[in-house]
């Protein structure tokens, strides 16, 4: 049997690690806890602050991108009130 290995380059804190290893637990997964206990020296940072990672997320769309600006649109309204585009 041919065994693939990922390897991957994440750090994280120490609650969110031990959070993973709960969840594999009630999976029953005894066997992927113990590789990941091997790699905890290498993924659990105790300096990693995940609230400093959504801080440097960018937004999307700018104000200055598409057609942000104010358009004039012709609509109709239905005897019930319900607005239709022209």
């Amino acid at each position: 049997m041919t065994q693939n290995k990922i390897y991957v380059n994440l750090k994280m804190d120490k609650i969110s690690f031990d959070e993973i290893v709960s969840c594999l637990a009630k999976c029953g997964r005894p066997d992927l806890i113990a590789e990941l206990r091997e790699l905890e020296k290498k993924i659990v940072d105790e300096d990693y602050d995940p609230s400093k990672e959504r801080f440097r997320r960018r937004e999307k769309y700018s104000d200055d991108e598409g057609s942000a600006e104010s358009e004039e649109v012709e609509f109709e309204v239905d005897d019930e009130g319900f607005y239709s585009l022209r």
